[in-house]
């Protein structure tokens, strides 16, 4: 992953243009007074079931969710 420094009054005058960096995966040092001051870095991507403020539940074993159903259809071919 690429890191750049970066003035905070740079920063200012370039805000969307460093925000699409770091979109695209730079991490930003900030600088003030040649003092590091904060890191711009991308937020990771969370996995969406890890959101789910309930976690689903099978209503059937799952044996019986993967079983082949042909059998229940040989009356109709």
């Amino acid at each position: 992953m690429t890191m750049i420094n970066i003035s905070a009054t740079s920063l200012r005058g370039k805000l969307f243009e460093i925000l699409k960096r770091v979109e695209s995966g730079e991490q930003i040092v900030v600088t003030h007074n040649k003092k590091k001051v904060a890191y711009l870095s991308p937020i990771k991507k969370q996995d969406w079931r890890n959101q789910l403020s309930e976690k689903p539940k099978l209503l059937v074993p799952p044996d019986e969710v993967i079983k082949p159903v042909t059998d229940i259809w040989e009356d109709y071919i």
